[in-house]
């Protein structure tokens, strides 16, 4: 099914802050995740796999390590002469300034909405991984003839974002409450939101008339009553990076088989760049269990239980168990490190202990440990 009548929008730096140094000189967007993607690589994708080829990502700041990862967006089937993809930097017209929510976000961009044709938007952020059939979400809301639809999954609400919506829905999946304080076993949004073009360009020069910057409080807080608002449950996995603590546990879910084959839908593969490398080498001694261990990597003592991205150096009778370790990072040889995220060039010496069990440990990109 083609979808070409849907315009795809994209939210690269969704709730940065609450990420702390791991988005400090990144987009939320360009984090990478799995041992070979970056999180926006599920939004995009979703929307690819939909037939879903005309898309804007909205940046915001720290968004070179984006650009360079999207380049003219061949991976996804979006490199074309008419559509394809357009990065969208918030200093889009003269008087533009940093948006504050994702109504100013919008507001900065109108120019690109009403030059555009399609009849529906579908607005993502990109801080969710899920993997999400958008025909069918598409599909449900010209079914429901509704003006707004939202994806929702049921369970634990995440707690870090002061915006995050759970609904109420009557009997034909309706909004009929909206609620954003914390709550356990509800309907909670991913923030995967169908509207159509005009009512989006409406609503967006109105609420900013009225000052609201925020798209959940404005069109849905306020707006349920207003608008036919339709919810699709999204029933397979999902996990929404609202804090380091969640981004670390997320990681290490891949490790389980049925989080990864429903993640990694072969029907609905997760597109990304891709770089030719060697394939990981592994030592005499290496022993490597339950882990996902990326090309290029150098495997000469233990890991147990994590997620290695390209070029990374394990040495001899060293122990990696419960990390996930980024894009060139060493462990140095008798050195032991558990629970901790180490990110870009992360060195680890020789006969070193690192232990973040009690407390998520961040390293931060080209430290020296």
């Amino acid at each position: 099914m083609k979808t070409n009548n849907t315009l795809g929008i994209i939210f690269a730096n969704s709730h940065d802050a609450l990420l702390g140094k791991l988005t400090k000189h990144r987009s939320m967007g360009s984090l990478p995740y799995g041992g070979r993607y970056r999180l926006i690589d599920f939004s995009l994708s979703n929307l690819s796999n939909a037939g879903i080829d005309k898309v804007g990502v909205i940046t915001k700041a720290n968004y070179h390590s984006l650009m360079t990862h999207l380049g003219s967006g061949k991976p996804w089937d979006l490199d074309r002469k008419n559509g394809g993809l357009s990065i969208l930097p918030p200093y889009a017209s003269p008087d533009a300034q940093v948006y504050k929510g994702r109504i100013e976000a919008i507001y900065g961009i109108l120019e690109y909405l009403i030059e555009s044709t399609e009849e529906y938007v579908i607005l993502c952020d990109s801080d969710v991984v899920a993997n999400i059939d958008i025909k069918k979400v598409i599909s449900f809301h010209k079914e429901k003839n509704a003006d707004i639809t939202v994806v929702y999954t049921h369970g634990d609400k995440p707690e870090g974002q002061n915006d995050m919506m759970d609904f109420k829905f009557d009997a034909d999946s309706r909004i009929i409450g909206v609620n954003f304080e914390s709550a356990k076993d509800c309907d909670y949004s991913l923030d995967i939101t169908v509207i159509g073009r005009q009512l989006l360009i409406d609503t967006v020069v109105s609420e900013i008339n009225t000052g609201r910057v925020s798209l959940s409080h404005g069109i849905f807080g306020n707006g349920y009553h207003k608008y036919k608002i339709y919810g699709f449950e999204h029933k397979g996995y999902s996990a929404v990076m609202d804090s380091v603590e969640n981004y670390f546990k997320s990681n290490l879910e891949l490790l389980e088989e049925k989080v990864r084959s429903d993640v990694f839908d072969r029907e609905n593969p997760i597109y990304t760049k891709t770089r030719d490398d060697m394939p990981a080498k592994y030592g005499i001694s290496a022993l490597a269990k339950n882990s996902i261990i990326a090309d290029g990597c150098i495997i000469e003592g233990t890991v147990k239980n994590s997620i290695l991205f390209k070029g990374v150096k394990v040495g001899k009778n060293a122990a990696v168990e419960n990390c996930v370790l980024m894009e060139g990072a060493v462990v140095g040889n008798n050195s032991t490190v558990k629970n901790i995220i180490a990110d870009r060039f992360v060195q680890i010496t020789d006969d070193r202990q690192v232990d973040g069990s009690n407390n998520t440990m961040y390293i931060e990109k080209d430290s020296v440990i």
